[in-house]
């Protein structure tokens, strides 16, 4: 066991040694301790991607390494391997600048950006690994910077893939983009009770909306069948509520762009308007607090009606629905060469479950029937699969005990 804090609480990790480093001559160190010994070495900075925990090996903690650095006359960040999004964009913000972070602002940048990085104006700008300027990394030859130059193909790897056994990543640079103009929030509507079918009207709405959308408009749309569990504010606890999330470049066009779909639904909340880089977490309203989930996803290029019309119905363990939409500039050819998933598909499908991850019978299920929820609204979407199949970003939390397949 360990005390190192994740946002993932339904894996654990059970180390034999963990070091906390604290730059890049510890991570040195940590790796030649582990091919001395034969560990296998497990990275960890916030846990919220955990999908395989350490077990008997070497945890070697990076997030103390959170030094953030701006350039304004560059528009770039150096961020450390223990970053998050948020000391980003705290850092950035009294510059007019703003990172290409996503929609959780505590999620670690450089395993954000592993991934490619879905960011909040994805079809604007492109993927967050797009903004990418070096990687530095530790390997068995000792630290070393990683460019498009110096190294095209570990480069193009390391934005989409990851690094791979043996490589840690230390900082990258990231390019800004500008602050100013920027609009955003959320139009919620609650379909009914929860342990009901829900109306998929608004659902349909939102997808028939994005056939037109021109790139300057992200967008994304959640349901949520809450439990009726105390914890929960009085006007979520039982039901079922569809969230689109939207960030837009336009400016003071954006209202324009928003007409049809705030005519199409009656709107129980609207908090579109401008929006501070430092207050996006607003825009999708995701829990910040660590907990015991799973989830997996499907990358599609249209996205199928009865699909919909199950994410609106379905009833039983709680299993919550995203879907992004893609295209835009997340639709080109990188400028530099990567390995991002997700350019040829015009949606996201992700599927994220809770589970009971400790056995304290908080009402939760457990990972095999979560699994199945999971796995039971994605079928519903895999007939128009894109050619990736899915995103490694999206996927989370134990493995199946059975394989499935769509």
């Amino acid at each position: 066991m360990t005390t190192t804090r994740s946002f993932q609480t339904g894996l654990v990790h059970a180390p034999t040694v963990v070091i906390a480093a604290t730059g890049p001559g510890d991570v040195a160190a940590a790796l030649a301790l582990a091919r001395r010994d034969g560990l296998e070495v497990t990275v960890h900075s916030t846990g919220h991607g955990l999908c395989r925990p350490c077990r008997g090996g070497l945890l070697l903690d990076t997030a103390a390494m959170d030094a953030v650095a701006v350039d304004p006359r560059t528009a770039t960040v150096r961020a450390g391997a223990g970053a998050t999004w948020a000391d980003v964009t705290a850092a950035a913000a009294p510059h007019g600048l703003r990172p290409p972070s996503g929609s959780a602002p505590s999620v670690g940048v450089v395993g954000y950006l592993a991934g490619g990085g879905l960011g909040l104006t994805a079809r604007t700008d492109g993927w967050a690994a797009d903004h990418v300027r070096a990687v530095e990394l530790v390997d068995g030859g000792g630290p070393r910077r990683v460019t498009a130059g110096s190294d095209p193909a570990a480069f193009a790897r390391l934005r989409g893939t990851g690094p791979e056994p043996g490589e840690v990543v230390t900082a990258v640079e990231v390019g800004l983009l500008p602050a100013a103009g920027l609009v955003g929030g959320g139009l919620v509507r609650v379909l009914g009770p929860s342990d009901a079918p829900g109306d998929p009207a608004a659902l349909h709405a939102w997808a028939a909306w994005t056939a037109d959308l021109p790139g300057a408009v992200t967008s994304g749309v959640s349901v949520v069948p809450y439990p009726d569990a105390p914890f929960l504010p009085a006007h979520l606890r039982g039901r079922r509520v569809l969230r689109v999330g939207v960030v837009s470049t336009a400016g003071a066009g954006t209202d324009a762009l928003l007409a049809p779909l705030r005519a199409a639904v009656a709107w129980d909340d609207d908090t579109v308007g401008p929006l501070d880089p430092r207050d996006t977490a607003r825009v999708y309203a995701e829990p910040d607090f660590p907990h015991a989930y799973l989830g997996d996803d499907v990358l599609v290029g249209s996205l199928d009606p009865a699909g919909l019309d199950a994410v609106a119905a379905r009833t039983g363990p709680m299993a919550v629905t995203g879907i992004r939409h893609l295209g835009g500039a997340a639709g080109r050819a990188p400028a530099v060469a990567d390995t991002v998933r997700g350019r040829d598909a015009a949606f996201l499908v992700n599927v994220l479950a809770p589970f009971d991850g400790d056995g304290d019978g908080d009402g939760t299920v457990g990972a095999d029937r979560a699994w199945a929820a999971v796995d039971g609204l994605l079928d519903g979407f895999a007939g128009r699969a894109a050619a990736g199949a899915g995103h490694p970003s999206f996927r989370y939390g134990p493995p199946r005990a059975v394989s499935h397949r769509r």
